[in-house]
């Protein structure tokens, strides 16, 4: 993995809404939508300031670290890397170097997230929990940065990667073991549903740093896109915790995630229904059901809570205050107005330019006082 590859950790640093802070070595910039973006660069520091300035920007990027050239090799990186929704994601690229998670600064930064690091280009070797792994060009890697581990690049690298804070996984250390200095295939199973959406991910990153005033993200969307990648995770590590069942559970869960990542990037789509996701994966509209049985709703009633989720958060979001109520709905799917302001009443028990008003206002009542599960 490269520099900024295999680190979690937090962005830091202070940022005004939708400007920058901008220089060809670093950029800091905070979007109006709440989306903070970071990038590095090496390449104008004179030679001698490379090193040191390196090591610095993968501890703002990711995590604490100790960065060393291989020898006879220059310091030469770049990272890019958005905050969304809590999830750290971005691209790196590195020169020949070696990044290693010590024990003295892992207790002098209490950092606790796991890193998912793809590997685009070149190679290296990833140590930690006593196993040493190779990580080639179209595999993925899982590090926690509360365990000491090492990466070692033997020639240029070029990564994608995310980091996801702890605290956002419902999962047991034991199962967390069992995942970490591993690496996975980035074509089949859960693991290449991950490798897909880390990748888009750092696509949405790259173009928002490049082009920030095109660069737009509905208050909801940020939300759907840092659970997206927590929930897949999850499936993963759940997965290799279990993997004496893994076989038929792993088609249907790699399906599932399909399934629901589809749902949640065509919300705004009104011709959206199970019998148009079931058409877009080739499959029945009965087994479509079969595979949500499991779940606290039927595919068509998800659907709807999703999208009555997405226009409740946008009403009550004070940048969205010039956006008519018809402007919300049509923007989540709903082709009737009507229709929308019914189902709305329904489920919050106000209509929803009630619940505007009461969210909106300072001393209004809490819009969620009328939420029915």
């Amino acid at each position: 993995m490269s520099a900024a590859g295999a680190y979690g950790g937090r962005a830091r640093g202070s940022a005004i809404s939708r400007s920058a802070h901008c220089s060809r070595t670093q950029c800091h910039m905070e979007l109006r939508e709440g989306i903070v973006i970071q990038a590095f660069f090496t390449d104008i520091k004179p030679p001698a300031e490379r090193a040191a300035y390196w090591t610095d920007a993968v501890g703002k990027a990711f995590t604490r670290l100790e960065v060393r050239a291989r020898e006879d090799a220059k310091i030469h990186g770049a990272i890019r890397q958005a905050s969304v929704a809590g999830v750290h994601v971005g691209s790196l690229e590195a020169s020949p170097q070696r990044m290693t998670r010590t024990a003295p600064l892992i207790a002098a930064d209490g950092d606790n997230s796991l890193v998912v690091s793809l590997q685009r280009a070149g190679a290296g070797v990833a140590t930690q929990d006593g196993r040493e792994v190779p990580v080639t060009a179209g595999e993925l890697v899982i590090l926690d940065t509360r365990r000491p581990y090492a990466l070692n690049f033997t020639g240029p690298v070029r990564q994608s990667v995310a980091t996801v804070p702890r605290e956002m996984l419902d999962l047991p250390d034991s199962a967390l073991r069992l995942a970490t200095g591993r690496t996975y295939s980035t074509v089949q199973g859960i693991s290449g549903v991950l490798a897909s959406y880390v990748n888009g991910l750092v696509t949405i990153t790259d173009h928002c740093s490049c082009a920030p005033d095109q660069c737009a993200c509905a208050p909801a969307s940020k939300e759907f896109l840092g659970r997206g990648i927590v929930d897949i995770l999850t499936a993963l590590v759940a997965l290799e915790g279990n993997a004496k069942d893994v076989a038929a559970y792993e088609v249907q869960e790699t399906l599932l995630l399909r399934l629901r990542t589809y749902i949640r990037s065509h919300l705004h789509d009104p011709s959206l229904s199970p019998a148009s996701v079931a058409a877009a994966h080739h499959i029945s509209v009965r087994y479509l059901y079969q595979l949500f049985q499991g779940e606290p709703m039927t595919v068509g009633r998800w659907i709807q809570r999703l999208r009555l989720e997405g226009c409740r958060r946008d009403l009550v979001t004070p940048e969205l205050a010039g956006q008519t109520v018809a402007a919300i709905a049509h923007r989540w799917g709903f082709a009737s107005h009507a229709h929308f302001s019914r189902t709305f009443r329904s489920v919050y028990g106000l209509s929803p330019a009630e619940f505007r008003r009461a969210g909106l206002s300072p001393t209004g009542t809490d819009p969620d006082v009328g939420h029915r599960a």
